[in-house]
């Protein structure tokens, strides 16, 4: 067996935020939309987010699962301001999305299942551009 690797990471692992998958948020924004032409109002402001959270650490879990790594140590740094990733950084953000659950919206994904297929894709994609690379040598 090799040795485990480690994965350094800003802040304490415990900041926690709503994560969205890019089709819920085009969803969101064409319900919205369509509601505001119907009602022809001139202006309207929506938040557009998830109802849950999910922290940075089940982020890293997450990435390693997708990306098959076993025996992989985190490290956090500890950040800065209370265990914020990086100064300015939120340490938890939940923003409400009521106004559009109002209108029938509700994302498909948590938090947790947007960032899975987020990096499924991207590795999916990354697969794809790297074979490409390859055989057209």
């Amino acid at each position: 067996m090799g040795e485990s690797q480690g994965v350094g990471d800003f802040g304490d692992g415990n900041q926690s935020k709503s994560y969205l998958h890019v089709e819920d948020f085009v969803d969101a924004v064409f319900l919205a939309f369509r509601s505001f032409l119907n009602e022809g109002k001139v202006v309207e402001v929506y938040n557009v987010g998830s109802f849950d959270q999910v922290d940075v650490k089940r982020i890293a879990e997450i990435v390693c699962e997708e990306m098959e790594l076993r025996d992989i140590e985190f490290e956090f740094t500890g950040g800065v301001d209370g265990g914020r990733g990086w100064r300015g950084d939120v340490k938890t953000m939940l923003l409400s999305a009521v106004k559009l659950l109002g209108l029938g919206w509700k994302p498909a994904l948590d938090s947790e299942e947007a960032v899975r297929l987020s990096c499924s894709e991207l590795l999916r994609s990354l697969k794809e551009v790297d074979e490409r690379l390859y055989c057209s040598k």
